[in-house]
């Protein structure tokens, strides 16, 4: 049994999971969808094989493995509304600021992150709404009411069709890992074969 983060789903399993059932068709895989900070702690009580997250450069965990899978990069977005933002070569987290923000609550591992940003430049992050999941987000962001921050793989399409319009922002730090955090100890072998995949 795997914990996934809903968001990660699309960047991080997709690929993973159909080569697995192509080389085990018979092995059945349960996956649950919940915030990160849930699925630690659905570990931490032995009731999953493994959790897959983001980290930031540092990637240790305490009482567990862990196995960086791939890197992913966040951006901010918008859509017609605010487009003239997003031709501009460098914005800076104090302009960034002055608009309406749509980001994720501070239980999630990118806000801790952005908030840190932020408070870098000693500038306060006051997002006009947060969420627990990216989806309303991006729905929002679509509707113009204010600029998103999302993992930038879940927007591509939207941004190849210039349906949607990345905001360079020079003040972040964009590229963080995924990875995977398990205990060897209670690993089963079907969860063990995925890892080994990924």
């Amino acid at each position: 049994m795997s914990g996934c983060n809903p968001s990660l789903f699309q960047v991080g399993l997709y690929p993973y999971i159909a080569k697995y059932h192509q080389m085990y068709p018979g092995i059945k895989i349960h996956i649950i969808s919940k915030p990160a900070s849930d699925l630690v702690k659905m570990l931490e009580n032995h009731e999953l094989d493994m959790v897959i997250r983001k980290f930031g450069m540092e990637t240790s965990f305490k009482n567990f493995s862990v196995k960086i899978a791939s890197q992913i990069t966040h951006c901010f977005f918008c859509n017609e509304t605010y487009k003239d933002l997003s031709l501009k070569k460098d914005v800076s987290l104090k302009e960034l600021s002055t608009y309406p923000l749509l980001v994720l609550n501070t239980s999630s591992y990118e806000r801790r992150a952005l908030d840190n940003d932020f408070k870098k430049q000693n500038v306060k992050l006051e997002p006009i709404m947060d969420f627990t999941y990216h989806a309303p987000i991006l729905y929002l962001v679509k509707l113009g009411y204010g600029i998103g921050y999302t993992l930038k793989e879940t927007i591509q399409k939207e941004l190849d069709n210039h349906e949607l319009f990345q905001i360079s922002v020079n003040q972040i730090s964009s590229m963080h890992n995924l990875g995977i955090v398990y205990n060897t100890k209670y690993l089963s072998i079907a969860a063990s074969k995925l890892i080994s995949i990924i």
